[in-house]
């Protein structure tokens, strides 16, 4: 498929996925482009992301790719309805997904810690406890601290997500504990 138009400079090659016919391949092509404003309206309104509509369409684009392949007689208005289903089923999956999500994280667990204490004293304390932190549990504060999710962390380090989060909160609750003890900040 070849890039045409103001709108596909915002797509991404991923979507060029070839049915071996041209004439499928140009319906595909002209059906993403009709379901590409679907994909950014929900990508902004189930999972307050623009970015995740390259990966909504990407998933539709597969999707439709494998039904043109099976039913190579459809009509384009129903190829392009197909798409724009699958990226609404997609965003409302994922939201889902996201919405079972716990969404506590990063140093809001040390809170009972330093409770009481002034802001300025409050940043030297987190700083203090970040740089006591190991460098996987610091990339994850960092992570969390831009808004990723514990799956999407998890993606990132192969991991399984309830297993980075648990090995997260081990490591924390030690160090909570380590600091409660009397005089723990002078060692």
């Amino acid at each position: 498929m070849q890039p045409h138009g103001r709108i596909w400079q915002e797509l991404t090659w991923s979507w060029a996925y070839s049915t071996g016919h041209p004439t499928s391949d140009q319906r595909l092509e002209a059906a993403a482009k009709t379901a590409w404003p679907y994909a950014l309206l929900c990508a902004w309104t189930y999972l307050n992301d623009h970015a995740a509509a390259h990966d909504l369409m990407d998933h539709a684009v597969q999707n439709a790719n494998d039904y043109l392949g099976r039913h190579s007689d459809c009509p384009d208005k129903k190829l392009a309805w197909r798409i724009k289903g699958v990226i609404k089923r997609r965003a409302r999956q994922q939201s889902a997904k996201r919405s079972r999500e716990i969404q506590y994280g990063s140093l809001l667990d040390l809170e009972r810690v330093y409770v009481g204490q002034s802001e300025a004293e409050q940043r030297v304390y987190a700083n203090e406890l970040f740089a006591r932190l190991s460098p996987f549990a610091q990339s994850i504060v960092e992570w969390r601290w831009l808004g990723y999710s514990w799956r999407k962390i998890a993606e990132h380090l192969d991991m399984e997500h309830t297993a980075v989060r648990r090995a997260y909160f081990r490591e924390v609750e030690s160090l909570r504990h380590a600091l409660s003890q009397p005089g723990a900040l002078s060692r």
